[in-house]
């Protein structure tokens, strides 16, 4: 076999190697063929992106070795190919640095598929700095492979980096601020935020700011710093809307008083609408100016403002109903007047 492929002129070698090539192509197409039609079967998808990830890198990678082995087949004989052989051995990192790459889209696409409660913001700001950190790095080692000095370019990256960090410390702030919001998730694309600065429905989630929609729908864009920095509400993700009512009858109601508050608490323990496992509670707190009051504090089930405003609305008006049944009344603002004779 050696003395057959000694005897081989170059053109000869490099024509054997291209059969190789073809052959193991048209295999390795063969055989990812039937991969993907055993991967469709499968309720898990992540297998289809894969394969479809590293499918073209291999197929690449096949005719770079055709290529490889015919440089190496003139060497010596053609002084263009002696100065290629001593570069071309980094050519496979270039290959398999794409099909990482690939991977990773992959792996991006097959999260933003499969869960649609996953924030796509957040998912494509992941893979797009891990695809930057991939890239750098390999740029690394192909500048050490070249005989850069590594060390150098960190120390002359370090001081850079110092430099437009002080040169650009507000961006750079906005933009940690909008990797902190993917990770911590204090809020996600579509969701109701407040502070005592702003309120609205988060529109998007950018690198450097934020846009929310507030409820007059006006756009507002938020550098991501400030949200480090102030307190924010999220009722988007309330799991029950409060009731809390003060409610004052007169002085001279005082006998029913009792009653009252017994009747009313019946009629909120009997509401379906009413989350019972929260805290359900009505009593009498305060001897007014004019009035003697007594609070309701209840969750309703729903948290959509239409349904729970007519929850309310219907207690209320009960309410009203049990005061008029003991012939007592609702006070308002009164005074008194005593004339010394």
């Amino acid at each position: 076999m050696n003395e057959f492929l000694q005897n081989l002129t170059p053109l000869e070698m490099v024509g054997i190697l291209f059969a190789v090539a073809f052959i193991a192509h048209i295999v390795l197409g063969i055989v990812l063929k039937q991969i993907i039609s055993h991967t469709n079967k499968t309720k898990n998808k992540w297998d289809d992106h894969l394969i479809k990830a590293v499918s073209a890198p291999l197929k690449v990678l096949i005719w770079f070795g055709w290529v490889y082995f015919s440089i190496y087949a003139f060497k010596g004989q053609i002084e263009a190919f002696n100065q290629v052989v001593e570069y071309i051995d980094i050519a496979p990192i270039f290959i398999i640095t794409w099909g990482v790459i690939r991977i990773v889209s992959g792996m991006e696409n097959y999260m933003l598929e499969r869960d649609t409660s996953v924030d796509g913001d957040s998912v494509r700001l992941i893979t797009r700095l891990l695809k930057i950190l991939i890239i750098i790095s390999i740029a690394l080692g192909i500048a050490q492979f070249l005989g850069f000095s590594i060390s150098g370019l960190l120390t002359l990256g370090g001081v850079g980096g110092i430099v437009v960090g002080f040169a650009a410390k507000d961006m750079l702030s906005n933009i940690f601020g909008g990797l902190m919001i993917q990770m911590d998730k204090p809020f996600s694309t579509g969701d109701w935020i407040r502070s005592s600065e702003f309120e609205g429905v988060v529109e998007k989630i950018g690198w450097r700011m934020t846009r929310i929609r507030t409820f007059s729908k006006n756009p507002v864009y938020i550098p991501n710093s400030i949200f480090a920095s102030i307190p924010i509400e999220t009722p988007s993700r309330m799991t029950n809307r409060r009731i809390k009512e003060v409610i004052g009858i007169r002085y001279d109601d005082i006998k029913q008083l009792p009653v009252i508050v017994n009747e009313v608490e019946t009629l909120l323990q009997e509401n379906k609408d009413l989350d019972h496992s929260q805290t359900l509670r009505v009593s009498f707190d305060y001897f007014n100016v004019s009035s003697l009051d007594f609070t309701i504090y209840a969750f309703t089930n729903t948290t959509s403002k239409g349904e729970y405003v007519k929850i309310k609305q219907e207690i209320l008006l009960g309410i009203a109903e049990i005061i008029a049944k003991h012939k007592a009344e609702i006070a308002y603002p009164t005074q008194t007047l005593h004339i010394q004779k």
